[in-house]
């Protein structure tokens, strides 16, 4: 068990690190559908977590990530950035919890999805890896508004790809 944690943990230090959280996101989802007020609030918050984020500063991101996701429960993008907090803080069963919310509240947000996978194949999960990753090839078909670009898909297909390599890789003793 403690191997695979340790396996888990080198993968995704490799994800934390491997694009900033502005280009892995490509956008914050879909917007909360709140009254102006709020939704200016919930909005200043997420680029407050995000700032926290970029600095390393990754409690301060987590406090207010709670209070976006207080005020707007369905927030994908406060989900995603919640799921790469978790991750740099090495707590991935909650990294896994966020990114699932990412996904159930924007099911078109390839980052979350490809984030999902890794992490999964990572933690040993192929199985869910590999589900991850048939929804990212069904979004290459998807057009229309709201549909990511197909070289975003295709980058979190690779990125789940190369952590199912990863963990069924010959473990060092």
């Amino acid at each position: 068990m403690i191997a695979r944690l340790v396996q888990a943990m080198a993968c995704l230090a490799f994800l934390a690190f491997a694009a900033p959280v502005a280009s892995a996101q490509g956008s914050i989802g879909r917007a909360p559908e709140l009254d102006s007020s709020k939704y200016d609030e919930v909005i200043k918050l997420y680029q407050d977590a995000t700032k926290y984020y970029q600095a390393g500063n990754f409690q301060l991101a987590e406090k207010t990530l709670d209070k976006v996701l207080d005020k707007e429960g369905k927030f994908a993008g406060a989900y995603f950035l919640m799921g790469m907090v978790q991750i740099q803080r090495q707590d991935f069963n909650k990294a896994r919890t966020a990114f699932k919310s990412a996904v159930k509240y924007d099911g078109k947000m390839a980052s979350a999805r490809g984030y999902l996978g890794a992490l999964e194949a990572g933690m040993g999960n192929t199985k869910a890896a590999q589900e991850q990753r048939d929804e990212l090839v069904k979004l290459k078909e998807c057009t229309g508004k709201g549909c990511p670009k197909a070289e975003d898909v295709d980058l979190e297909i690779q990125r789940i790809d190369e952590n199912i390599a990863a963990a069924a890789a010959p473990k060092a003793n």
